[in-house]
């Protein structure tokens, strides 16, 4: 009652037809049947329901500060009443599959062009140089997982010979390139500094810094952290968890190997990474073409220069490239299957974002990734899809959105676990874990993030989806909590602005499976009545949303 009494609104289309704003009621008479029935009736002019039969509104209920506009002409008009400091956003999402251009997103009518920069300033954006775009992921590893070599479990199985650990002090030669993405191969020395339940922590020969000791037990501790963390949610990697036979290897333990991973320049290239390469022979790799070189081996390998510099973000990177290295197993392996780079990105993204505060890494350390990723998607959510992927700092920061708010509005850490374990990839994977968590599909959880796009804070009404929500939930026995965090009071990268970009309402392009955020100058702060005609979106793809948000100081 409250909110339904602080403003109305009606929509009118192109004749004059009234109808029903989306408000669900029938989802909030279920819960309160008598009162909210009056008290809809006395919110709201109820008249007729025109829309549209193809976009049906996910089953959870809205509030009427989010309204679906549904054409059923070339045109719609919205009005809303009794606004009290109000700011008012036009969402549209492309839920195609195919970026859309500007001329068939359809446009705002009744506003002067004149007063349709007011963000122009915020809207500027930093000149990012080719190095910072390559600081993380292997380009070459997307395309060897897109079409790897054939392989036969049967000769992986246990060796006869009996698996000997190595212990500290020992020394062995790994493969790796002459520089980042060379494309040429060159053996080096490693010895074997620390050791823990799950990792041996290889140090390579001649890095322009030293290791301690110190350090790489540390690393060692911490992943002795994170791997039952993680493979409680993920499974496990190829040979490992109870009964595992060690995998290529025979070693139970992954092997992490650290060194100087540095470009032709001799400059820092890339965090870290794990190459699916080294589960296949060499006499397989030779023969499917592949000019690149196996360790044979469980195997991660990260950058000492991040190890040294930030040792919080390495335990990010090495719960990223777990998840890679299981979800390898998981769907390549047990399943046959392939994924998409995006949806494998994103689950290594929830996996960092559920499992680095369990192991010190809270949301404020520079080592998570909401510290690292949403500043870049505050900046640049409009320039990739949420499944698209180009390996820059823009895909990391879209997936990382996308999947921080499927865990913190559709299930949490299970709905992870669903995901990885259920027989199938990409948006089916997704559709059918969020069937079993929330009964919506990928496109009804697509169609709502747009909610938590504005929704932040102190203007949070019931029934939006949002980032600012702590979501708790049991695996296995475990507690994971993804925590929330209010999106408009945290800065976009290289930027004095908060929040996400917002343009005028100019018609603009969008990238496959996006979302854009318009807003007039004349929809801010708003007091009274005020009516938004809108045209019809060539692309029936595009749908449009208006939402209306408590001012923001």
């Amino acid at each position: 009652m409250y909110l339904c009494k602080r403003f109305r609104a009606k929509t009118v289309h192109h004749s004059q037809q009234k109808c029903t704003i989306l408000t669900n009621i029938y989802h909030i008479m279920k819960a309160k049947p008598t009162i909210l029935l009056i008290g809809s009736f006395l919110c709201l002019f109820i008249v007729s329901c025109s829309c549209d039969p193809e976009l049906e509104e996910p089953p959870a209920p809205h509030s009427p500060y989010v309204q679906r506009v549904a054409f059923t002409e070339n045109t719609a008009t919205v009005t809303f009443d009794n606004l009290t400091n109000k700011d008012i956003f036009l969402v549209k999402v492309n839920t195609s599959t195919s970026a859309v251009p500007a001329a068939n997103t359809g446009r705002v009518l009744n506003i002067t062009p004149a007063v349709q920069d007011f963000q122009a300033a915020n809207n500027s954006k930093p000149n990012v140089s080719e190095e910072q775009l390559t600081l993380r992921g292997h380009p070459l590893i997307q395309e060897f997982n897109t079409n790897p070599p054939p392989f036969s479990l049967t000769k992986r199985s246990s060796s006869a010979i009996p698996f000997v650990p190595p212990q500290v002090g020992d020394t062995r030669y790994f493969w790796v390139e002459t520089f980042f993405n060379s494309g040429s191969w060159v053996q080096r020395r490693a010895a074997l500094v620390a050791t823990g339940n799950h990792s041996n922590i290889w140090v390579m020969d001649g890095n322009n810094r030293e290791v301690s000791l110190a350090r790489a037990q540390q690393l060692a501790s911490q992943f002795d952290l994170i791997y039952p963390l993680t493979t409680n949610i993920f499974g496990y990697e190829f040979g490992g968890g109870p009964g595992g036979n060690g995998g290529v290897d025979g070693d139970p333990k992954i092997q992490i190997l650290v060194y100087d991973i540095l470009n032709a320049a001799g400059q820092f290239a890339v965090n870290g990474f794990f190459w699916s390469k080294d589960f296949f022979t060499q006499e397989e790799l030779n023969a499917s073409g592949w000019n690149v070189r196996t360790n044979l081996a469980e195997i991660f390998y990260l950058n000492s220069i991040t190890m040294l510099d930030n040792p919080t973000f390495t335990y990010s990177v090495l719960i990223h490239e777990l998840q890679h290295m299981i979800h390898w197993n998981e769907k390549r392996v047990r399943r046959g299957l392939h994924s998409s780079a995006w949806y494998n990105e994103m689950l290594s993204l929830m996996a960092e974002d559920i499992i680095a505060p369990l192991i010190g890494v809270p949301i404020t350390d520079r080592g998570h990734p909401l510290q690292n990723d949403l500043p870049w998607f505050l900046l640049s959510y409009f320039e990739e899809g949420f499944t698209e992927w180009r390996q820059t700092p823009v895909s990391y920061a879209t997936k990382f959105a996308f999947g921080a708010f499927l865990v913190r509005n559709f299930g949490g850490a299970d709905l992870a676990r669903r995901i990885i374990q259920n027989n199938t990839t990409d948006i089916p994977s997704l559709t059918a874990a969020l069937q079993e968590t929330s009964g919506v599909t990928f496109e009804h959880a697509l169609r709502r993030f747009g909610e938590a796009m504005i929704f932040s804070g102190t203007a949070i009404p019931p029934n939006v989806t949002t980032f600012d929500k702590t979501y708790t939930s049991i695996v296995n026995g475990i507690s994971y909590t993804a925590y929330g965090f209010d999106i408009w009071n945290m800065y976009r990268k290289d930027t004095d602005s908060r929040g996400p970009v917002v343009f005028d309402v100019s018609p603009r392009a969008m990238r496959p499976h996006s979302v854009l955020l318009h807003q007039d100058d004349s929809w801010r702060n708003r007091l009274g009545s005020i009516s938004i005609t809108m045209k019809r979106p060539v692309d029936a793809s595009v749908v449009f949303y208006l939402m209306v948000r408590e001012v923001v100081e």
